[in-house]
């Protein structure tokens, strides 16, 4: 049977005295799904200062640019901490073949390639924007995974991390993953729920202060492009059981927003969720906001400045919810 475990235990307790030769186009067989890595793909749009993916254009809202790539290692280097320094909760044991959808940076699939040496592991994403460098069982694609998928076996796991706000059919995503999932395979989903208070201090409906503002606004702004984004990762369980995967499981941790818990291992997850938090901020809003909600680029620097306070304000006691599931 399926259980949720709350990783996170009891709520947290505030501390009130703290103030590329690896790359490849879609595999061997798809030259109608394929995309070639030409200049034309590596030609970013820029808009508003930041740069955007060109393949499939407009589809991810996030930017692709050096910032955001940053952010995403740093955010990986959080997922190592919540994970006790592993790369997924599900027990997987030996893997012939690996697929990281959203592979980013492609910093996940380079660890598990590494960790891995028997697996073939592929990371695909909508941008070009990883190392030439990497293992030699490691190959990226650019690749949209709502397309139909093209590749040379199923896998024996399927990673996928930190997509809500990237699929406009999560079902038909789930159904295509299972369908490239050998028998005894896994897949692990690994996305952010909500950000949230226990205490009253920070709250969305109606927004409490200009963090709260944010995201409200920018889940919306996301809901408008066709991509859910808030509270997405609830359905994870069910979409999986749905599509045909058994004996699923969840795991929810807690990662404040900054150093306000008491217990010191949360306090450093704090500082560095902070830090995490911060960077997104401006990426998170620009498209969304700008595009879908008819704010300006001035309006939204000026609610970002007042989202940086907030991140510093230890009277806040909110953490993002983090599920796992697998």
């Amino acid at each position: 049977m399926s259980e949720e475990t709350p990783a996170a235990g009891p709520a947290l307790v505030a501390d009130n005295e703290d103030d590329d030769s690896g790359f490849s186009e879609i595999s061997d067989d798809s030259s109608a799904y394929s995309a070639s890595l030409a200049s034309s793909i590596k030609h970013y749009r820029t808009e508003n200062g930041r740069t955007y993916h060109s393949y499939r254009e407009g589809k991810y809202q996030i930017p692709n640019d050096e910032t955001e790539l940053d952010r995403m290692d740093l955010q990986h280097h959080l997922f190592e901490m919540t994970l006790g320094g592993k790369l997924q909760e599900a027990p997987i044991g030996k893997i012939h073949n690996c697929l990281d959808v959203g592979t980013g940076t492609g910093i996940w699939a380079m660890d598990f390639a590494e960790e891995h040496p028997e697996a073939q592991v592929i990371g695909i994403d909508l941008s070009p924007t990883q190392p030439e460098h990497v293992p030699p069982n490691l190959q990226f694609i650019i690749d949209d995974a709502e397309d139909t998928w093209h590749y040379r076996a199923p896998f024996d796991f399927i990673h996928s991390r930190m997509m809500v706000g990237s699929f406009g059919d999560w079902p038909a995503f789930l159904s295509r993953a299972f369908e490239w999932t050998v028998p005894g395979g896994w897949i692990e989903l690994q996305d952010v729920e909500t950000v949230q208070s226990d205490d009253g201090s920070f709250t969305l409906d109606p927004p409490s202060c200009d963090l709260a503002k944010w995201w409200s606004l920018a889940t919306e702004g996301f809901e408008k492009a066709g991509r859910k984004m808030r509270d997405q990762s609830k359905d994870h369980k069910r979409l999986l059981e749905e599509a045909g995967y058994v004996d699923v499981q969840e795991k929810v941790y807690k990662w404040p927003i900054n150093s306000w818990p008491k217990d010191k291992q949360m306090k450093q997850f704090g500082v560095w969720t902070r830090e995490n938090t911060s960077a997104i901020l401006e990426g998170l809003a620009l498209a969304p906001f700008t595009r879908f909600l008819g704010w300006t680029v001035d309006e939204v620097q000026v609610l970002l400045a007042g989202c940086r306070k907030d991140l510093k304000n230890t009277s806040l006691h909110a953490y993002w919810t983090i599920r796992m599931t697998a």
